[in-house]
């Protein structure tokens, strides 16, 4: 949990410019401020007994109105600069994109489960991205429900996931066509007993990526390092690729391949892999500035040692 309020700390710390200074007395009269009591009262007598006129009262609450608008549309200015300045390649299933986005998104995974039940996830670990500087990026992640059905263990919610990325190199399709990102991530230990961690885990990864004409590679390599409990949670190498190409009508068909090798705990020695077909489609323009776009895949274990398999993945995201 620690982690979790550093995290929203820094976040905290990379908007307080943004935050408009307060208004001074002076400001309101257009001067200094009458400092006789007798003054003041005959002008709160003049403004049927309040005591600042209504003229600048609505002059204070306009300007305050225009400072939150410029505000607002600076930051989109800014946010829209910064993705431009990148490649604009549709986010992997599975695969952390090394993008900064200012997105909503929503997973939903399905996979067959024990007793001939079927286990649903809601959320996969996503949630609010945004962006906070030229280089940088928070997600405030939305923890997952679990709902194993029909007769499965009580549902449950996860651990919160955030997300902090900062990036060190890109450039737009024209200019080169890559990038270069820095992402920690982290989970807090807010979930119930049966799903979540029990311990605060961090996982720092570059990501890296390049694209030749319609056709872009991405990919991740990670670590899971657990802040306790690190003989029953163990540390995991995380290593994920994504091949990628963009076809007509805004289709992204893609596979993927995600390895975990696990270095320490009960699976220690042991690494799955899985292959994830998957077909995006997207980003397509809504009203005001939102774009919309989704993704489906299945992933499959190629590997004898294997956690899960036959995992459906679903993807909604609201660009904006």
């Amino acid at each position: 949990m620690k982690l979790a309020l550093k995290i929203l700390a820094l976040g905290g710390t990379l908007l307080l410019p943004v935050l408009p200074a307060a208004a001074r007395p002076d400001d309101l009269w257009g001067g200094k401020q009458e400092s006789n009591c007798t003054l003041s009262a005959e002008k709160a007598s003049e403004n049927g007994g309040a005591l600042f006129p209504e003229a600048a009262t609505q002059d204070f609450g306009e300007t305050e109105g225009r400072k939150k608008s410029g505000f607002l549309r600076s930051w989109l200015r800014m946010a829209a600069e910064t993705q431009a300045n990148q490649p604009d390649w549709l986010s992997p299933l599975a695969t952390t994109s090394g993008r900064l986005k200012q997105e909503f998104r929503y997973d939903i995974w399905d996979q067959p489960s024990t007793l001939g039940n079927r286990t649903y996830q809601f959320g996969g670990n996503k949630g609010l991205e945004f962006i906070t500087s030229t280089r940088a990026q928070i997600l405030l992640g939305v923890p997952t429900y679990t709902l194993v059905s029909p007769s499965g263990a009580p549902a449950g919610f996860g651990d919160l996931p955030l997300q902090m990325k900062f990036r060190i190199a890109s450039a737009e399709r024209s200019e080169g066509n890559y990038m270069l990102t820095f992402i920690l991530a982290a989970t807090a230990p807010t979930g119930s007993h049966r799903y979540g961690a029990g311990d605060a885990v961090v996982t720092p990864t570059l990501a890296a990526g390049k694209g030749w004409g319609r056709f872009d590679v991405q990919s991740t390599l990670g670590l899971n390092l657990p802040a306790g409990s690190t003989a029953k949670l163990g540390r995991q190498l995380l290593w994920n690729t994504a091949f990628q190409y963009r076809t007509a009508w805004k289709l992204w068909p893609e596979v993927e391949v995600n390895s975990t090798f696990y270095k320490t705990g009960p699976h220690a020695g042991e690494q799955q892999v899985f292959l994830t077909p998957g077909l995006g489609f997207g980003r397509v323009r809504l009203r005001k500035g939102f774009r919309f776009s989704t993704a489906a895949g299945l992933q499959v274990a190629v590997t004898r040692f294997h956690t899960y398999d036959h995992r459906w993945m679903f993807s909604e995201r609201l660009s904006f």
